[in-house]
């Protein structure tokens, strides 16, 4: 419900705040006094595009500020979309003389397309939206599934229908994965057998490139050794002969000498480490042996290796042999996609199953539905004077599932006695329009809240009994839910349960916008003013009481 609205510096109002009650509102004034600058200004609240030349002619932005009452049932939404939740939330729309706006709900900056969600449940322009709303399926889904049976049904099939369409998400995209691995898997297998024939251990590369070197450089290792074994086991002076003769020395001067002891011991370790050097060497060079096979099987083995480096962006034998465990756990992985896969096919089947079993039952329960709703809609079209218009759903199985369930669903409308039945959206005009929705706004209000509805001289072209039903209807649905609807007519003005006047005044030669909530008194001096073509008669005071009786 709209509590509260305040405007200032929009157009010819230069600042306004108009607190609204519950039930059927009216705004009343003469022709050019600016009512439609207000429905104008709640439509930029709800997210309307902005032209500049909105703002007023002082220099200060132009500000739309509205207090909404809100249902707890909105909560979700607002928190959904980040937004604090309070049950009596701000709204406010700010407009620059360049154009530019900002939008604010409870303090928090929200972009344009947030501010039209969130209005889009708590406000409803007939005027701006009539088109945009008697186009949409869903506006005719809702009024159908109003049935409390049927809305029950539906509320089932969508928690069904969802949990369908998030499995089906999941499905399509791990298909994909195995698909794709599926279609590089002979390739893989390839990759793998290319790595697991040459039966790499770690490190290998590293012991392979050092033994192709002592191979490839051979004659020159063995002719340094054998200079190696002159120096060091030759019969005259060997080194070996030399190193022991020095140690009996330092054996014989340490026992003489304590200065000598320190040194001797160094050299005992010195002595330990050329030993350990000097047999190493001999073992390497008993073990070097040139063999051409083997040269020419490490050469060829390196090759394939420093290949297989180059395809596969590795740089060591370990990096290899990840490579190849990869690929095994991918062969693994394969198998158990391709298990989730068939699984989730499966829990796809079944639950395609009870949505179309679902689905079925609502369609029945539809089809029984729309004839009641033809009935009762083409009731208020004859109050109306409407008698020849008639309105036809066409509901249809369609081929697939789909959000309202499997029905295909198209609103044909006829103005005449033949069945000249087409789109509703194409051949009813704009007077029509406005009655059609007024009629199903009527029956909604019967089974739902609705949100403030505004209605902008819904009675335009009209008197009499047509006037006095549109008063009535309008009246009733302010009974459930909160109306505002500018009029012209009197018999439509006293049905409401508060009355707004707006008027024009010259403030310093200035035009000026105002709006007074009227009482008892004022609004019968309105009434009969709007009775009288503004000279107030007593017949015309005596007919205003009347009619508010």
């Amino acid at each position: 419900m709209l509590k509260t609205i305040e405007i200032k510096n929009y157009l010819l109002i230069e600042s306004i705040k108009v607190d609204f009650d519950n039930n059927f509102n009216i705004i009343t004034g003469e022709t050019g006094s600016g009512k439609s600058i207000l429905i104008g200004a709640l439509n930029l609240l709800a997210g309307s595009r902005v032209d500049h030349k909105v703002v007023g002619t002082s220099n200060k932005k132009c500000i739309i500020e509205a207090i909404f009452l809100i249902d707890e049932n909105l909560k979700d939404k607002f928190l959904g979309l980040d937004i604090d939740f309070d049950k009596e939330s701000f709204f406010r729309r700010e407009i620059l003389s360049n154009g530019k706006s900002r939008a604010f709900i409870n303090d928090t900056p929200v972009k344009l397309e947030t501010l039209k969600n969130v209005t889009l449940d708590l406000i409803n322009i007939q005027s701006q939206n009539q088109d945009l709303v008697l186009n949409e399926k869903s506006f005719y889904y809702k009024l159908i599934d109003s049935d409390l049976e049927i809305n029950l049904l539906r509320e089932k099939f969508l928690i069904k229908y969802n949990q369908y369409l998030s499995k089906q998400k999941i499905y399509e995209n791990l298909n994909n994965q195995f698909i794709n691995i599926k279609s590089n898997l002979d390739y893989n297998k390839f990759l793998y057998n290319e790595i697991d024939e040459l039966n790499l251990q770690n490190n290998e590369d590293e012991s392979l490139e050092q033994e192709f070197l002592n191979l490839k450089n051979y004659d020159k290792l063995k002719n340094e050794l054998n200079n190696y074994h002159l120096i060091v086991s030759s019969e005259h002076d060997s080194l070996i002969s030399l190193m022991n003769n020095l140690s009996s020395i330092l054996n014989k001067t340490s026992s003489i000498s304590n200065d000598f002891k320190t040194l001797k011991n160094r050299y005992d370790q010195l002595k330990i480490e050329f030993d350990d050097i000097i047999n190493s060497i001999n073992r390497k060079s008993e073990n070097l042996v040139y063999d051409p096979r083997r040269f020419e099987y490490v050469q060829n083995r390196i090759f394939k290796i420093k290949d297989l480096f180059l395809k596969h962006n590795a740089k060591t034998a370990n990096d290899l042999i990840q490579v190849k465990q990869n690929l095994s756990k991918q062969f693994s992985s394969s198998k158990d996609l391709q298990s989730e896969v068939e699984s989730l096919k499966n829990e796809i089947r079944e639950l395609e199953n009870k949505c179309q079993i679902q689905a079925n039952t609502i369609f029945l329960k539809r089809k029984q539905r729309i004839n009641d709703l033809r009935k009762d809609i083409e009731s208020i079209f004859n109050k109306l004077s409407m008698k020849e218009s008639r309105i036809k759903f066409d509901l249809d199985k369609s081929d697939k599932l789909n959000k309202y369930g499997i029905d295909n669903l198209n609103v044909l409308y006829s103005s005449d006695k033949g069945n000249n039945f087409n789109k509703l959206i194409k051949i009813a005009s704009g007077g029509e329009k406005s009655r059609i929705l007024l009629a199903i706004n009527v029956l909604f209000s019967k089974k739902m809240s609705l949100p403030t509805l505004i209605f902008d001289e819904i009675d335009s072209g009209t008197s009499g009994k047509v006037a006095n039903v549109i008063a009535d209807l309008l009246k009733r649905i302010g009974n459930k839910s909160q109306v505002i609807a500018i009029s012209h007519l009197p018999q439509v003005a006293a049905k409401a349960s508060n009355h707004y006047k707006v008027s024009k005044i010259l403030d310093q030669n200035k035009p000026k916008t105002l709006i007074k909530k009227l009482n008892h008194g004022e609004r019968i001096k309105e009434i009969a003013a709007m009775i009288s073509a503004d000279n107030i008669t007593n017949p015309a005071l005596n007919q205003a009481l009347e009619l508010l009786k």
